[in-house]
């Protein structure tokens, strides 16, 4: 990107967060037990607030997982509660909390920019970063995702397995990494996706290790709190589909298919002397995408991960148009049904609707996404460059 290109990303994002932020701090006079009412109506909601309420407010800094149950990774744990130290209450607590995170999208475009035919305005042009950037804690996991591309990128295999481990404990997303990276990585010597492996998993275990040992029912709350969890404003939703054992079949059975099929093409196009880090991007964000949208959770914010998996693989802009659209209209209709106690009217007449459309848009990203994913793995590799970066 020119200077002029990044001076103009730069400019937009600060636009959209500060629209974001504004209509945010609307809420901070009512932050309280019934935060969450006036946000609803107001269509200013932000978890920021709503889980500052219970814990922080009134000067307390409960220890996460040891004194207090979060239902998020231990990353992500931590940085909700490092902020409550702030001075200045909710209004200090979000102010910091934005500026962290306004540092993560930050790096997130920068990575993006780093990357060879990755196009970052999909993510930095949406006017979606005002109304989500600041609803939940997902630039975090979003800014080691877009390093941890980078670094496999450049054949840093071992930052790249830390990066993504780091990655999947601030929320578990950044995993659909893995099986494009351990595929294109195997492609080659096996010794580079082990060392991948061996990193990401060791980080992984000494990160969760001690709290699994001394406060496992605050650790473990993450994980039984989600596998209760039914259909929620997702296609599963809409269709009034199965639940239990057999909702969480439907709804990650397609996305383990998704990551075996993006692993097999990694390494494919390794094999065959292609691109496989390209490969590796484009399996990442199809794996990515296929998850977001099949999900039997879904929340609004969501839609931040499908415009980092667009900006990884360049993809076309009337899809950026389109989700745009959708992702907005999607923020107001699910904040304006819990507004209205959860309407029958309105559930069947335009939030459902809008979570088929939704569920079918992301589902074109990702079959357009899958399609170039092919064409990559199945291509006649051209003749190798001298020093070229890749998957080594």
């Amino acid at each position: 990107m020119t200077r002029r290109s990044r001076l103009a990303v730069a400019a937009l994002c600060l636009l959209w967060l500060g629209l974001g932020l504004a209509n945010v701090a609307r809420g901070l006079d009512a932050v309280g037990p019934d935060y969450w009412r006036w946000a609803f109506a107001h269509h200013s909601y932000s978890d920021l607030l709503t889980l500052y309420s219970p814990r922080y407010l009134g000067g307390a800094h409960p220890l996460p997982y040891l004194a207090d149950r979060i239902e998020y990774p231990p990353l992500l744990g931590l940085a909700l509660w490092l902020p409550s130290f702030a001075p200045g209450g909710p209004a200090g607590y979000l102010l910091v909390s934005a500026l962290f995170l306004a540092a993560c999208l930050a790096v997130t475009l920068r990575a993006l920019a780093l990357l060879p035919g990755a196009s970052p305005w999909w993510l930095a042009a949406t006017p979606a970063l005002g109304y989500f950037a600041f609803l939940n804690w997902d630039l975090l996991p979003m800014a080691l995702l877009a390093l941890a591309m980078l670094a496999l990128e450049r054949g840093r295999t071992g930052r790249s397995g830390a990066l993504a481990a780091l990655g999947v404990a601030a929320k578990l997303f950044p995993a659909a990494l893995v099986p494009a990276a351990l595929g294109g990585l195997a492609s080659g010597r096996r010794a580079p996706a082990l060392r991948w492996m061996v990193i990401a998993a060791g980080l992984l275990v000494a990160i969760n290790l001690p709290l699994a040992l001394f406060a496992f029912d605050g650790w473990s709350w993450f994980f039984r709190y989600n596998a209760a969890r039914g259909a929620e404003n997702s296609l599963w939703h809409a269709l009034g589909g199965p639940s239990g054992r057999l909702l969480d079949l439907a709804s990650l059975g397609p996305v383990a298919l998704a990551g075996l099929f993006a692993g097999w093409c990694a390494w494919t196009a390794g094999r065959r002397g292609g691109d496989a880090a390209r490969a590796a991007r484009l399996g990442t964000a199809f794996t990515l995408v296929t998850w977001i949208a099949l999900n039997k959770v879904w929340s609004p914010q969501y839609a931040l991960y499908g415009f980092l998996a667009g900006a990884l693989v360049a993809a076309p802009g009337w899809l950026f148009a389109a989700l745009t659209a959708v992702s907005i209209a999607d923020y107001h209709l699910e904040f304006e049904v819990r507004a209205r106690d959860w309407s029958s009217w309105f559930v069947e007449t335009l939030v459902k609707p809008s979570e088929l459309l939704r569920t079918g848009l992301w589902l074109v990203l990702a079959a357009w996404i899958a399609a170039a994913l092919w064409r990559e793995a199945t291509a006649t590799a051209p003749p190798p460059r001298a020093g070229a970066p890749g998957v080594q």
